[in-house]
């Protein structure tokens, strides 16, 4: 039994995840698949005599070809905005200051 970790830039929601362990678990030999959105990994559990060089032709041809590890990660004109990971700044709105307190004012 080995496992086989990729990093795939493509996987960044959760119905990616699933199409990518769809596509790997219908694979022969393949025994676990574990997925992540937020790490954009897949570890690959396969079973001893499997052959791992066809998972990550499998993930090509299910549309998310895996990358190497430590890559940044390409730029997507689907990127949802709060996804950023710049900070959030807002300000709180004076009128709001005012009316705070034990009890609302309005």
């Amino acid at each position: 039994m080995t496992d086989e970790l990729f990093t795939v830039p493509a996987m960044w929601a959760d119905h990616h995840v699933l199409a990518v362990r769809d596509a790997l678990r219908a694979m022969p030999g393949v025994e676990a698949v574990e997925a992540s959105a937020l790490t954009r990994q897949v570890r690959v559990r396969l079973a001893a005599g499997a052959d791992a060089a066809t998972l990550g032709a499998a993930l090509t041809a299910a549309g998310y070809a895996p990358g190497e590890p430590g890559a940044p990660q390409a730029a997507r004109k689907d990127k949802p905005a709060w996804s950023s990971t710049a900070l959030r700044v807002t300000a709180t709105n004076p009128v709001d200051l005012t009316m705070s307190g034990d009890h609302r004012k309005y």
